[in-house]
């Protein structure tokens, strides 16, 4: 925080105290549901492919063909999961490593120019990363009452 902005800062609280001490003693606010659709999709994954177990494992004492044989299940379950609800596809369509060329007026939320970028486009240089773009979204919504935190419940095996 500069010091200009602090000394406003200090000047206003000192002006008003009340108004200081109610935003002080606010809550932070709960979530919205919709706010919560990353915590659903990763919940949906962890449902479909247990993505979320993978991740927080120790894989240290695991053999390289046990995690990727692992991998390969997990793989495949969450992929077919994160295509019913998001459908993603590339935003370039030529391969990885091939020379591309950026036209004058592009789009910079969809094409990144790095490197030695000098002047103005067009630019050519080769495709990094093809990126990806959401086309489809249609994450389910939960109904009723929820803690929208819990991506998965703990499981008890009552024997």
């Amino acid at each position: 925080m500069g010091f200009k902005l602090a000394c406003q800062a200090f000047f206003k609280a000192l002006k008003d105290p009340k108004k200081t001490q109610e935003f002080l003693e606010e809550k932070p606010k709960v979530l919205e549901s919709h706010e919560a659709s990353h915590l659903r999709l990763l919940a949906m994954l962890q449902h479909s492919g247990r993505l979320v177990d993978f991740l927080k494992e120790d894989l240290s004492s695991f053999t390289d063909s046990q995690i990727g044989a692992a991998a390969r299940k997990i793989h495949q379950d969450c992929a077919q999961s994160l295509e019913e609800v998001v459908t993603i596809r590339p935003i370039m369509e030529e391969k990885e490593g091939a020379t591309v060329r950026v036209a004058q007026g592009y789009d910079p939320t969809l094409i990144k120019v790095v490197g030695k970028v000098k002047g103005e486009p067009p630019y050519q240089g080769v495709l990094v990363h093809k990126g990806w773009k959401a086309h489809k979204r249609s994450l389910p919504k939960k109904s009723g009452e929820y803690n929208q935190e819990i991506i998965c419940p703990a499981e008890i095996e009552v024997k």
